[in-house]
């Protein structure tokens, strides 16, 4: 009977961590692979991606194939982040454990996107850093560290050529975030980029 109960135990767990959870909303994500069949989640078709070598992504069924963001042209593959244009819809990074958070392979693209990132600061007086480095020949993008209501308290400056940084020290506990965005208009206004968040002291 115990070993009953432990297995029960086991199929539950394995249940609710299985990553073909049928709840897992519009955004896109990457199909099964090759041999697998199906590919994708009930729900969900397996279609090509977009973009020069873009994986093949599921797509919730009904929906209209768009794929929000990255991807696109010469444009990195963010799209498992996507959309994360506003606070509302910030990836949730684990910089509050990390301490130390780098990013790489990010857009901002098609023109008009955005990229925000929430973080949590847990001890009081804890600082805020973010780097940012962006290609040469794409847009100079901006960046941002962000209050709990979305007000930047602190503009990314240029350190070096096509890289950004912004500091906040002696932070109250809470909910922050980062924000990546390229220029308004111009002939240029994508970019690729990496980014450091990294939380120091106190």
């Amino acid at each position: 009977m115990r070993t009953l109960a432990i297995f029960s135990l086991l199929l539950s767990a394995l249940v609710a961590c299985s990553p073909y959870s049928p709840d897992l909303g519009a955004a896109p994500f990457k199909c099964g692979p090759a041999d697998q069949n199906p590919r994708c989640p009930d729900g969900y078709t397996c279609i090509p991606g977009q973009g020069s070598n873009a994986p093949e992504v599921c797509i919730e069924n009904g929906g209209d194939g768009t794929i929000p963001d990255g991807g696109t042209g010469n444009c990195d593959d963010d799209r498992s982040l996507e959309p994360n244009d506003t606070t509302a819809q910030a990836w949730i990074t684990p910089v509050d454990s990390n301490k130390m958070f780098p990013l790489s392979d990010l857009a901002i693209c098609p023109a008009g996107d955005k990229d925000t990132y929430s973080l949590m600061i847990t001890t009081m007086g804890e600082n805020i850093e973010i780097i940012v480095r962006y290609e040469a020949g794409g847009a100079d993008l901006q960046a941002a560290i962000q209050n709990s209501g979305g007000i930047s308290i602190a503009n990314a400056t240029v350190t070096t050529a096509n890289t950004k940084r912004a500091y906040v020290p002696n932070m109250a506990t809470g909910i922050y975030y980062v924000q990546v965005s390229g220029p308004a208009s111009g002939a240029t206004t994508t970019n690729n980029y990496e980014l450091d968040i990294n939380i120091t002291g106190p």
